[in-house]
C-alpha cells in the first residue's frame, strides 16, 4: 500500500501540464461541495470531467458528466498509475460505468 501526499498530486500535474489542458487548483476554489481543502487536478474532455486529489493518504480519481449528475471514482496506487489514468481519459477513454449521484 502506498501513502499518497499532496506533493504526489502536484507531481502528477507537473508531468502532464504541458501535454494536456489540465488545471491545478484547490477544492475550495472549485466550490463544489468538498469538505476538505486540498490541491486538485481537473481536466475536461469529451463531455466529461476528471478530478484527482488526495484524501487520507490515498489518491481519489473522479470522472463525471459535465452536469455532475453521475460519475464514478477509484483510487490509483501511485503517481505512475494516476498519470496513466489521466492520459487515457484525456486521449478519449469515456466508457466509464457511471452511477447517478445521490440528490439531497
Amino acid at each position: 500500500m502506498f501513502y499518497i501526499s499532496v506533493d504526489d498530486v502536484i507531481e502528477v500535474y507537473r508531468q502532464l501540464k504541458d501535454q494536456y489542458s489540465l488545471i491545478l487548483t484547490t477544492t475550495s476554489a472549485l466550490d463544489d461541495g468538498f469538505t476538505v481543502d486540498c490541491p486538485i487536478v481537473v481536466g475536461k474532455a469529451h463531455g466529461q470531467i476528471i478530478e484527482l486529489y488526495e484524501d487520507g493518504g490515498i489518491f481519489v480519481m473522479d470522472v463525471m458528466d459535465m452536469e455532475r449528475t453521475q460519475g464514478t471514482h477509484w483510487h490509483p496506487d501511485d503517481v505512475e498509475s494516476a498519470v496513466r489514468d489521466i492520459i487515457k481519459f484525456m486521449e478519449g477513454k469515456s466508457d466509464y460505468e457511471m452511477y447517478p449521484f445521490k440528490q439531497v
